[in-house]
């Protein structure tokens, strides 16, 4: 999805002649609006798809560079930097728009945020508004190359900045929040039971849909960001989305038909439905009782049988008892690794993935007791931090000698130390860890 592709007809004309607001920017505000209320994100809608195109291209970079615009902000502003909610939101999405893309006039910007401003209800900041959005067209390329930290250059917690560099040097570190800050691709596994890589490439090609990469070992590929529901083949199930180190993940079990698995933290269900495609017996569990909606919504219609149970992965079922030749383990984490495509985890403070930690223990303490002699514990996150990973791991078999750590190869991720990374600057996929965990026979 580029933020490029949609141009205002009337972008050419003189600010001052336009009284209409550019229906991208409205749906932008009112989505900036919910998330700020409710904590809900989603993608603002419009009419015309290339209205949509450019507001959510704005929507995810207010969210996505929202430290680094309140600096820019706050350096134009003149006394006081408290700001009403929704004027902040109108000088996010504007000042975004003005310093990272270019297809729209500066002055078209200026003069949308002035009129969102005063249909907002908040006209006594209209004057300080304009000032502020003409300071920064003035100031555009001095305030894109000021000095500043990584984590401040691109948006990330401080925090998290600082654990990554305990492990990692400060180029790695920029990169990878360089690379949080691109609209990822959407990756799509293909249902090999309706279909393969090839046939459903070509259906794409047959509606000039263009085919980014692929990987034939997991029959998958990257498209540009579309919505999933607009794409051929979805409503008869011939693909699900999710992405390839999630993919890995599964393919390292190097699962056998009829094997019995358990993915105890399914949801939305796409490691089941990766098992399931490679001829296990699933069972599908989550606590939730809403996200195994998700989960049987993406079974129905991919045509699956695969069973879903509500159950706590911390708690014991003494039925599982030694019932299961692989256990999925993809445990509640603090989802640095999947920053791009969720902007909201910038917000999360280091107490609320602290928190995390023991509960991680619990659920692999837990989920040990699941697994048949010689059987296989799959301990992963969408983390990218060490206290959630190799140390984990590293504490579970510290106390359970039952266990090893079985070294995993798989090409095109990191499997330095025998467990499997995934890096978005170094692979184009999530930040994913994963880590086999081998019974013995005893």
């Amino acid at each position: 999805m580029s933020g490029n592709t949609s141009r205002r007809h009337a972008g050419t004309h003189d600010s001052q002649n336009r009284t209409s607001v550019s229906p991208a920017r409205i749906a932008v505000l009112q989505a900036l609006n919910k998330y700020r209320r409710q904590g809900t994100m989603e993608m603002p809608r419009c009419d015309r798809r290339d209205d949509e195109r450019l507001a959510e291209r704005i929507f995810w970079g207010a969210l996505s560079y929202e430290r680094f615009l309140d600096v820019c902000i706050s350096s134009c502003l003149n006394g006081s930097s408290r700001l009403h909610p929704n004027v902040q939101d109108i000088l996010r999405m504007s000042v975004y728009q003005i310093l990272f893309l270019d297809r729209v006039p500066e002055s078209a910007v200026v003069n949308d945020a002035v009129q969102l401003c005063n249909r907002a209800g908040q006209k006594y900041a209209s004057g300080m508004i304009n000032a502020v959005l003409r300071r920064i067209c003035l100031e555009k390329h001095d305030l894109l190359s000021q000095e500043l930290s990584p984590a401040l250059r691109f948006s990330h917690p401080d925090w998290l900045a600082e654990k990554m560099l305990q492990d990692h040097d400060e180029a790695f570190v920029t990169e990878f929040f360089k690379a949080d800050q691109e609209i990822p691709a959407l990756c799509l596994q293909v249902n090999t039971k309706k279909t393969t890589l090839e046939e459903y490439t070509a259906l794409l090609s047959s509606r000039e849909i263009q085919v980014l990469s692929s990987r034939t070992d997991f029959q998958s590929l990257k498209i540009a960001g579309t919505r999933v529901e607009s794409l051929p083949g979805y409503r008869n199930g011939l693909f699900y989305v999710q992405d390839d180190a999630a993919r890995a993940a599964v393919f390292l079990l190097n699962l056998k038909p009829g094997e019995k698995v358990l993915d105890a933290c399914s949801a939305p269900g796409g490691k089941s439905i990766a098992a399931f495609l490679d001829g296990a017996e699933v069972i599908s569990a989550d606590i939730s009782k809403t996200r195994l909606s998700r989960c049987r919504e993406n079974y129905d219609r991919m045509q699956m049988p695969i069973p879903i149970i509500q159950q706590d992965a911390a708690e014991e079922e003494k039925s599982f008892h030694e019932a299961f030749d692989a256990v999925v383990a993809d445990v509640p984490c603090s989802g640095s690794g999947i920053i791009r495509k969720h902007p909201e985890i910038r917000r999360k403070t280091y107490d609320e993935m602290e928190t995390l930690l023991p509960l991680q223990q619990r659920i692999l303490e837990n989920l040990s007791s699941y697994v048949k002699p010689g059987g296989t514990l799959l301990y992963s996150t969408c983390s990218v931090l060490r206290e959630e990973d190799e140390n984990q791991v590293k504490i579970f078999l510290s106390s359970h000698p039952e266990f090893s750590l079985d070294p995993v190869l798989v090409p095109g991720f990191d499997c330095d130390g025998g467990t499997l990374r995934s890096w978005p600057h170094r692979n184009d996929n999530d930040g994913f860890f994963a880590a086999k965990l081998k019974k013995s026979d005893d």
